[in-house]
């Protein structure tokens, strides 16, 4: 069984690259993009400010009637009201307490959950969708948002990792005010050890950390000249050979002093226990997936990543489909379910912080539900879900003073779903409004 499941955990990306032709692009397509931007040393720029203000929304809007939940462990406000005004968030309390300004438009949500905006901290705009970015009609491009983001309330996201200028352009046309959309983060790097080119991708297509001269090279260049907002690290990735090659301690430590030297995060792909103890060694800050070879973590380094303060974004509904794609057998895919969630169970015991994502975009099904479903057989309650969604991303983004809450203040980014999350962990995917800045970005129908 045990060379089974191996054979299937490194034939699994391999098997995504032949299985996606219909909903994402080939990686043959993404490789030559990240080639020709590492070949020619530039990439598009991000544009200052990536997360700052859209046009900001209606004078006046107010959500009234639902369950508020301003926080995550906060006291609930029944019939309540959460009022908007010029795009931040001017009141919020019972019916009775809030008045509203002559001229504002009132939504009711009676028998609703009125929520903080959600945060994703794992997306790739991937998809063939998203190539023609830059020149799509509008109405086009954010419709593309809604069905990807916004119709689940993500309302921000972190992009890991996607074909050179395309994050550039959708943030670009968002922030013009052109588009109505999410607000948006992008690492760049990408970083391999020695000969570690994932399986998914011909040899030579992502920079190889061979020395820390080459990283910090490489690092400087997604900071300064691409004006990315994170490094991406793959301290192991799936590769062709055995055993995965680990990237060496002095090149992350390069990456993480480099990043952190300019304020900006270091995420770091795992994939075994290897890999996390060298991210975790090195000063990463994100573990951009809990560990996909189903090994248990042992416990030292359990206590080292909480010591260290790296947040971890489990993505545990990622290994069901990546290995049924590679035909490994159930028993093997519940064994690494199990093993996610344990590892996600101890971390937040430990008092770990944990940041939502699914590596949607990467995956096909971009639905949230499976993984707040076993996040929640992982021992996450309601609100620690939800903290997962809000102010921890806010925290660890340094977006506090501006999301992750519904207070006074705060930008208007709200979340109405339908059903009680607290009760039915489901509800949070029945999103049925979602407002950025006052702006109402999605609408179910």
């Amino acid at each position: 069984m045990a060379g089974r499941w191996s054979a299937a955990q490194a034939d699994v990306k391999s098997a995504a690259m032949t299985t996606r032709r219909s909903g994402f692009v080939g990686w043959s397509v993404l490789a030559l993009g990240w080639a020709a931007l590492f070949a020619s040393g530039v990439g598009c720029r991000t544009l200052p400010g990536a997360t700052t203000d859209i046009a900001r929304g209606e004078p006046a809007i107010a959500l009234v009637g639902g369950t508020i939940h301003p926080a995550p462990g906060a006291a609930s406000i029944a019939d309540g009201v959460v009022l908007i005004t010029g795009g931040r968030i001017s009141a919020v309390g019972p019916r009775d307490s809030v008045s509203l300004p002559e001229g504002t438009r009132v939504v009711d949500v009676t028998g609703h959950t009125v929520l903080p905006g959600f945060w994703s901290s794992h997306v790739h705009f991937t998809a063939p969708v998203w190539e023609q970015a830059a020149t799509m009609p509008a109405a086009q491009l954010e419709r593309q948002l809604q069905d990807f983001l916004l119709r689940y309330g993500f309302v921000r996201a972190y992009d890991l990792g996607s074909a050179p200028g395309v994050l550039e352009a959708i943030q670009r046309r968002i922030q013009s005010g052109e588009v109505r959309g999410p607000g948006l983060l992008g690492a760049g790097g990408g970083l391999v050890p020695l000969h570690g080119a994932p399986v998914y991708l011909p040899p030579g297509t992502l920079p190889e950390a061979t020395t820390p001269e080459v990283t910090r090279a490489v690092v400087q260049q997604a900071l300064d000249a691409q004006g990315k907002d994170a490094i991406k690290l793959f301290t192991v990735s799936v590769t062709r050979q055995r055993p995965f090659p680990v990237m060496a301690g002095d090149s992350i430590r390069v990456a993480t002093q480099e990043a952190h030297a300019r304020g900006k995060p270091v995420f770091a792909h795992p994939t075994n226990v290897s890999g996390v103890t060298a991210a975790v060694e090195g000063g990463v800050d994100v573990l951009a997936h809990t560990v996909s070879s189903a090994e248990e973590i042992p416990e030292a380094l359990q206590q080292r990543i909480i010591a260290e303060r790296v947040a971890l974004i489990p993505t545990l509904s990622l290994w069901e489909p990546e290995f049924k794609r590679a035909g490994a057998p159930e028993d093997v895919i519940a064994r690494q379910v199990a093993a996610s969630q344990k590892q996600l169970a101890r971390h937040v015991a430990l008092g770990g912080r944990v940041l939502f994502g699914t590596d949607a975009g990467y995956e096909p099904d971009v639905s949230p539900l499976r993984e707040y479903v076993l996040m929640k057989e992982a021992g996450m309650d309601f609100h620690r879900i939800l903290a997962s969604l809000t102010t921890e991303p806010a925290a660890q983004f340094h977006q506090a003073e501006r999301f992750g809450r519904l207070a006074p203040g705060l930008d208007g980014d709200v979340v109405v779903v339908q059903g009680d999350p607290t009760r039915e962990i489901e509800a949070l995917s029945r999103v049925r409004l979602t407002l950025r800045q006052g702006h109402i970005v999605f609408q179910a129908e």
